[in-house]
């Protein structure tokens, strides 16, 4: 009974210590295929290839990019965006204090 509480402590504990970053979107973009509303969300990153953002009301949509690391941290976090058939999609994310990037296609 003892060693499955502690198993379950130590994966309770794992995910508590996940990581998230906020972002702030000041318009509609697109992730993926996905449409986000502006508004504040929370980036996590799930593995090398999967990002869940939630925003606020805890609504979350996953979509796949592509997680590198670069030489120097990032001073603060920015959203890199482009124009795509006139809808404006997410490029880049650099997670600031970190040196991580997020690339979307």
């Amino acid at each position: 009974m003892f060693r499955s509480f502690v198993l379950f402590a130590a994966f309770g504990l794992s995910i508590l210590g996940a990581k998230s970053y906020e972002i702030l979107l000041d318009s509609p973009v697109k992730v993926g295929n996905m449409d986000l509303r502006p508004g504040k969300y929370s980036v996590f990153l799930m593995d090398d290839s999967k990002i869940r953002f939630t925003d606020a009301s805890g609504k979350s949509v996953e979509a796949s990019g592509t997680v590198s690391n670069v030489d120097k941290k990032f001073p603060s976090t920015l959203v890199d965006t482009k124009q795509v058939n006139g809808a404006t999609q997410i490029e880049e994310i650099d997670l600031g204090g970190t040196k991580t990037k997020i690339m979307f296609e």
